[in-house]
């Protein structure tokens, strides 16, 4: 019976020595929380991108069929388009984003003459 009582009381502190209650190694810590403060910026980053997408879901089209969220879309890249042509000075991509501007406004009116002949 006091052979039993020894095992057991070996077993625990046994036990209790393999539990890592804060000490070890500083690195591992270290690299633990580091993966901790990846997953948070990772999640943080996800629910950003669901927010985005969300508010831009409300902001569609009440009829939901697919010309006129491609429409809208076309819309919003010649707004873009023309927003980043007003915002840059190098000559260069001033006359890229020009020609880029006439074909998407070309795509754009062939896009709603197709919805109006619907």
């Amino acid at each position: 019976m006091h052979l039993r009582a020894v095992t057991v009381v070996v077993c625990s502190a046994a036990l209790l020595a393999a539990c890592d209650f804060e000490g070890g190694d500083p690195v591992q810590h270290a690299l633990r929380d580091a993966a901790a403060a990846r997953q948070a910026a990772a999640l943080k980053t996800t629910e950003e991108e669901q927010a985005v997408a969300a508010k831009r879901a409300a902001s569609a089209p009440a009829e939901g069929d697919e010309l006129s969220r491609l429409i809208s879309a076309r819309r919003q890249a010649v707004e873009d388009t023309r927003a980043l042509l007003t915002a840059t000075a190098d000559p260069a991509l001033k006359g890229q984003l020009t020609g880029d501007l006439k074909a998407e406004e070309a795509r754009l009116r062939a896009l709603e003459a197709r919805a109006a002949a619907q």
